[in-house]
């Protein structure tokens, strides 16, 4: 690493395991590693006292300065309503993808400028490699290269794919010390280390989400909707729904009634109050409609240089990368992407996140679940 880049890093300290080890990975490879808890969600006060307690605790265990950040409304504005909002819309939204390109991460590289810090860090299980894919060491990065980002080794973990949206400004001063990990490694390496909570299970709810009850929250927040038609697909009235937000296209269970046969969430015309149910078999499409375009530079010139692209896309956060055929329409302003073999339907609001190989080409949001 050059004189000019110093070797002070902002690590994102949750008080699991994962951010634990990318601690001590640092501190290993001689970065002066500064933590930070974000206290963006609001939690109740019980449970965030006990995060703050922990994170705090595990920072004195590991022997390096700690603060806390909080910024409850601007986190509130910026991922909680577009999110209730998106329900309200029929849609299945992802509030990590939103929120790491508008919130976490810039809250995290803002604050890495106050303290005098080059390089930001996160546990997440994703890598960072040159304009070809291939891996950056650590000793090796700087500021101004141009980088990709790339998938986590560990297939069963690799959290890319809710990276997609980060701009370059960010993704060159991100390191990742988990990138070549696998989550056993992870927690061998814990326990080698003697750090308490090797074997402390993972988070898997949203952090908003008091245990992960979305139907509650939604609730509360008056999002839920009101009871409508279930219609079939010729339009006729086959039953009444419980209102929009507790349905997500692609639901088989929890519709509320017996069809006769299995049923299966088709679509939702928020404008109509209405749910359209189908067979299994209708529950497929060939193509899908793309907005909110996040692409990098490569896939973009991969695309003027040629009418569609074919690479691989990834439309479930632990789904398969499957190939797909990727075509700019309206001015390139959204995307078509169409498959060899007809997929299951994906909810408006998911993300799809285009690759090849390794690299992380870019990213959309699903418009339509079908674009035939």
């Amino acid at each position: 690493m050059s004189e000019s880049v110093n070797k002070k890093v902002l690590l994102g300290l949750s008080g699991g395991v994962d951010s634990a080890v990318s601690a001590v990975l640092l501190q290993e490879q001689g970065f002066q590693v500064i933590g930070l808890t974000l206290d963006f969600s609001c939690r109740s006060e019980e449970t965030r006292d006990n995060m703050i307690r922990d994170t705090k605790s595990l920072a004195a265990d590991l022997g390096i300065e700690h603060f806390v950040h909080e910024a409850h409304t601007e986190f509130e504005e910026k991922v909680m309503t577009p999110f209730v909002d998106a329900w309200r819309r029929g849609e299945t939204p992802n509030p990590c993808v939103l929120c790491n390109p508008i919130m976490k991460f810039p809250s995290m590289i803002s604050l890495a400028d106050e303290y005098g810090c080059d390089f930001i860090a996160t546990g997440h299980y994703a890598a960072i490699g040159d304009e070809e894919g291939k891996l950056i060491p650590f000793n090796e990065r700087r500021r101004d290269r141009k980088v990709s980002l790339l998938r986590g080794t560990d297939r069963r973990k690799d959290q890319s794919y809710f990276l997609y949206a980060l701009p370059q400004e960010i993704l060159s001063r991100v390191l990742f010390p988990l990138g070549e990990l696998t989550k056993i490694e992870v927690r061998a390496l814990a326990e080698d280390r003697g750090i308490k909570l090797a074997q402390k299970a993972d988070s898997q709810e949203i952090c908003f989400l008091p245990d992960d009850d979305r139907i509650d929250f939604l609730r509360e927040q008056d999002a839920l909707g009101e009871p409508g038609p279930y219609l079939d697909t010729e339009g006729k009235l086959i039953g009444q729904h419980a209102g929009i937000g507790r349905y997500t296209v692609g639901q088989r269970k929890k519709l509320g009634q017996s069809f006769g046969k299995r049923m299966t969430v088709l679509s939702i015309d928020a404008a109509r109050n209405a749910i359209v149910l189908g067979d299994e078999i209708e529950c497929r499409s060939s193509s899908i409609l793309l907005a909110n375009l996040v692409f990098t530079d490569l896939l973009e010139k991969m695309l003027r240089d040629q009418d569609q692209v074919t690479l691989l896309v990834q439309l479930r956060s632990q789904g398969q990368a499957i190939p797909c055929a990727i075509e700019l329409i309206d001015n390139g302003s959204r995307a078509v992407i169409r498959f060899a073999e007809a997929q299951r339907l994906t909810a408006p609001g998911q993300a799809a996140v285009f690759y090849q190989d390794k690299m992380v080409l870019g990213g959309a949001v699903v418009l339509s679940s079908t674009a035939d």
